[in-house]
């Protein structure tokens, strides 16, 4: 949430907090004797279950005796008191219990981990030298006849108890028996094992390594890759955890089966490892099952309850029983992120702030009023011309000051006077009070003095400088443990650190539209190695929450932002910075997905740190920004595997569609019902044209691969473009490579390759792919588009070039600048006959030809040619024969269509307004138009001769 304030953490009044035995005006009465209270909370999250991190509420049961609360309920809302029914869980005497208020709506945890299936356990087994029944996996299987051994179970590695011969797969099995599923909140296979697998509980797949494909995968498919076990190394086995859904339906109480398929890389393999364990977690006390083995340190989620709402500044907590409220608290403005609010002596003493929370512990930690009033300075941030100076005061603190990015302490200089500030920097001040309150929350302000924006918006970032430049945690050094070869792997900046930090945001006209909190990260691939290194933006709502400007004029329906990227040109940072986000921009107006961009200048602890690309990050929020889906309901993947949702319907989706034969006429309607049709064929359509070297495994591991769907059963798969600085021959590609056949037939073949080079045997996929690539040959990658982007963007650039080439030397000139960028325009001519004589050979077609279209009288309608319409005329584009072409002549309003005049491909006059024409020399199709009121005259002349 952005926040323009200098009274932001405003000390809080609110007559809440001193609450008696009752609630004037909302017909309540406390029950001032209530022996389950709340004894603290945090409404900027805090404590992790499993991955998530949610905001919290601590409940205490004050008196001698153990309580239900079966009779409680948590609520965010003072109309409906029993929003969240508390769990009928029995809270020991003086028992403080941690919740999640995280919106998840949990009302089962874990207390404990338990095996129900063991490794070591005798398995049913089959060597996989040919298939099993189609039902192996399932309950009532009839494995009577199966080998039965203990696991692990294997040959190669010498983690195995039961040794078999070499083979391409092994089948596995083992049944086990659940008493009472109500004392079961969680569930979680661990799998050692190599090279994959696929596991299946009563006949589901639950889970699967990323490297083994097929739908069922047949007894001879091999892995991708190759994967060795972790146990008899010392390591940990992987863990997959069941979702919420399977735990619920999958597994049933009585009799259950597990079981395994395990594969091998090859026929050559030298070991197999097959070693499985499923655990459950139990919601209470009792030993049912076997103990979990010494080396299980799974921590997933389910160890806490977790209510159906979240928590807010500005809403309230209350806690009632029986519909009667017995505990309230308004959520106060200035409980920001690093505080909680509880009471101190515990369940019983006033409301106060926590400096140091305590989740789950007695509150015997200082506990305070409130917080000091934030600091008010006399000179606004922004542009000066010459040096200023400014006060920083707080009425009943004493403000202490930094400028080099950290937070101020009582260590750090008093603002007791006018603060000169000669050269452009920041000033971070902080109030600590004299009447003991917590002190105020950090106030940036940012000078820039004597320097332009050049009609660039700013961001101007701030955070501690150890978090930056510390030799063991800072995230811009290269740290104890690097590589000696660029782009030196084992340093700082390689490692997924994030850092707290602070922005002032500005727009290009220099107005200060934006304070945030956020955290900060290192972004990239190989740049991370350069001086200028990117950032990722992280605008969590633990803190001040998303960015609430409208950053990107080409998506203005976008409000706000939860994530950005900061990129310093990837791998364009020493040349012409803008390669990746013009493919973008030209990319607009297809059916790709794709990150918008915007550039600006960044400052850095108030250091001038150049000019970057805007850029919106692709994950589940961005889903969500770009087509109105909860971020939750989401299935997105990239080339390692997911990062939200689920790859369950992709795999399915993969494996169904390379069953079916691409001559099979129902292929196309069975592609299009799984794949936005219009979406694939644009993104590989722009991927091969730009010859992205580092995309597809085309010249190593698959990378730069987005795909995600909503989780509806209509959804269907869309990809995301995103970082092409690989292409247009960025690392001396030459323009002449077929990069139509290697993304078919990469170095590295996977899923999406081999679907692909499926749907181009179809010959319906194929014309329209075809039709397709020659609209796009003839609309975005025209050279005249292409110029105006180029010019449009670099003269945005220009202007603060000469201030990034000074700062950076990278490019090192504003001159190789410039030619770097004429090398981007001049590669798109040079490519384009290359890119067209690939698609006519590679997809055995009959040869390109010039196509011209022209309207009479002019000014008179349009000609739609295939999927464009063009807007002036006459216009010409090239197209293919082999694949006929649609035309449908539009009249503008005041005219109707009257004929097409004859040519090579029409005999004579033709007065259908559509055609379908397969090109086989260059031509020019005339669409005629004649005005309403001569065809009116003509249809009454003609009348009169009847």
């Amino acid at each position: 949430m952005s926040r323009i304030t200098d009274t932001k953490y405003s000390r809080h009044h609110s007559f809440w907090s001193r609450l008696l035995c009752s609630v004037a005006g909302l017909g309540w009465v406390l029950t001032c004797s209530a022996q389950i209270s709340i004894n603290e909370y945090s409404a900027h999250k805090g404590i992790f279950d499993g991955e998530e991190e949610s905001d919290w509420i601590e409940l205490i049961n004050t008196s001698s005796s153990p309580i239900s609360l079966g009779e409680y309920a948590l609520s965010d809302d003072p109309t409906e008191p029993d929003k969240w029914p508390c769990p009928d869980y029995v809270m020991q005497a003086d028992e403080i219990l941690l919740i999640c208020a995280s919106g998840l709506d949990l009302d089962t945890k874990v207390d404990h981990w338990e095996s129900v299936v063991l490794a070591e356990n005798d398995w049913q087994y089959f060597p996989g030298n040919s298939a099993p029944p189609a039902d192996w996996n399932q309950l009532g299987f009839d494995a009577s006849t199966w080998n039965v051994g203990a696991g692990g179970i294997g040959y190669g590695d010498g983690d195995d108890n039961t040794f078999i011969s070499p083979v391409p797969s092994l089948f596995m099995r083992q049944e086990f028996t659940i008493d009472d599923l109500s004392h079961i909140g969680a569930a979680v296979l661990s799998a050692d094992f190599d090279d994959g697998y696929v596991a299946y509980l009563n006949g589901v797949e639950i889970a699967r390594s990323d490297n083994l494909f097929g739908q069922p995968p047949g007894f001879d498919t091999y892995t991708t890759s190759f994967e060795e076990a972790q146990l008899y190394l010392g390591g940990s086995p992987s863990y997959e955890a069941l979702s919420q859904e399977q735990l619920e339906s999958v597994l049933i109480e009585g009799e259950n089966v597990l079981a395994v398929q395990v594969h091998n890389f090859s026929p050559t393999s030298s070991d197999l490892s097959a070693i499985f364990y499923l655990s459950v977690g139990i919601s209470d006390a009792s030993m049912t099952y076997a103990p979990v083995p010494s080396w299980f340190d799974y921590v997933g989620g389910n160890q806490f309850y977790h209510t159906d709402f979240k928590l807010s500044p500005g809403e309230y907590i209350l806690l009632s029983q029986s519909q009667t409220v017995v505990d309230i608290d308004a959520i106060p403005d200035d409980l920001s992120y690093g505080l909680s609010r509880g009471r101190s002596a515990d369940g019983s003493g006033s409301w106060c702030y926590f400096e140091v929370p305590n989740p789950g512990l007695p509150n015997n930690t200082t506990c305070f009023e409130g917080v000091a009033a934030a600091p008010l300075f006399g000179l606004p941030s922004g542009w000066y011309a010459s040096a200023q100076s400014t006060t920083v005061s707080s009425p009943g603190s004493t403000v202490h000051f930094t400028t080099n990015g950290d937070i101020p302490d009582t260590e750090d200089p008093i603002a007791s006077g006018p603060l000169d500030i000669p050269e452009t920097g920041i000033i971070s001040a902080r109030a600590f009070s004299d009447e003991g309150l917590l002190p105020s929350q950090v106030v940036d302000r940012t000078y820039i003095i004597g320097q332009d924006n050049h009609e660039l918006p700013v961001m101007s970032i701030k955070t501690d400088s150890l978090n930056l430049w510390d030799f063991y945690e800072g995230i811009y050094v290269s740290g104890p443990n690097p590589d000696s070869n660029y782009p030196f792997f084992g340093s700082n900046f390689w490692q997924p650190w994030s850092k707290f930090a602070r922005l002032e945001f500005f727009t290009g006209d220099q107005s200060l539209v934006a304070e945030e909190h956020l955290d900060l990260e290192i972004h990239g691939g190989w740049s991370r190695a350069e001086p200028q290194k990117s950032f990722r933006l992280d605008f969590k709502s633990k803190y001040t929450g998303r960015l609430e400007v409208p950053l990107f004029s080409e998506k203005s329906q976008i409000p706000d932002f939860n994530n950005l990227n900061l990129r310093n040109g990837g791998q364009h940072v020493w040349s012409d910075k803008i390669q990746d986000a013009l493919i973008s921009r030209l990319s607009k107006d297809t059916h790709v997905d794709y990150s918008a961009y915007e550039p600006c200048i960044v400052y850095l602890n108030g250091d001038y740190w150049g000019i970057y690309g805007i850029r919106e990050k692709v994950d589940e929020h961005y889903i969500e920004d770009n087509h109105d889906i909860p971020d939750d309901q989401v299935d997105l993947l990239n080339a390692e595997g997911v990062l939200a949702g689920t790859d369950e319907k992709f795999i399915a989706d993969y494996s169904y569609m390379m069953n079916i034969p691409a001559g099979n006429v129902a292929f196309y309607g069975l592609f299009s019902t799984r794949f936005d049709i219009e979406n694939y064929i644009d993104y590989f359509i722009i991927e091969t044209f730009v010859e992205n070297l580092d995309w597809m495994g085309i010249a190593w591991q698959p990378n730069n691969i987005k795909v995600w769907r909503p989780q509806t059963p209509e959804g269907k798969w869309r990809y995301v473009l995103y970082d092409t600085d690989a292409g247009l021959g960025a690392f001396g590609t030459a323009p002449s490579q077929n990069y139509i056949e290697m993304a078919r037939n990469p170095s590295q073949p996977n899923m999406h390759s081999e679907l692909f080079d499926r749907a181009l045997d179809n010959e319906q996929f194929r014309c329209a792919f075809t039709r397709r690539y020659a609209d796009l040959t003839n609309s975005i990658f025209r050279q005249s588009v292409v110029d105006a982007h180029v010019e449009s963007m670099s003269e945005q650039l220009a202007p603060a070039m000469p201030d990034h080439v000074e700062r950076w030397q990278s490019p090192p000139s504003v001159i190789d600048w410039m030619n770097a960028v004429e090398f981007i325009r001049n590669r798109f001519s040079v490519r384009m006959p290359y890119a067209r004589l690939h698609v006519n050979t590679t997809l055995e077609l009959g040869g390109q030809h010039d196509l011209t279209l022209d309207v009479e009288p002019a000014g008179a309608g349009r000609i739609q040619v295939s999927t464009l319409t063009p807007e002036d005329y006459p216009w010409s584009g090239v197209y293919f024969n082999g694949c006929p072409i649609g035309l449908e002549a539009l009249p503008d309003s005041g005219f109707v269509f009257s004929h097409w005049s004859a040519n090579a491909h029409l005999p004579g006059q033709v007065e259908d307004a559509s055609l379908s024409v397969d090109l086989e020399e260059d031509d020019l199709f005339t669409a005629h138009f004649t005005t309403i009121t001569d065809l009116e005259e003509e249809s009454g002349f003609e009348a009169l001769l009847i």
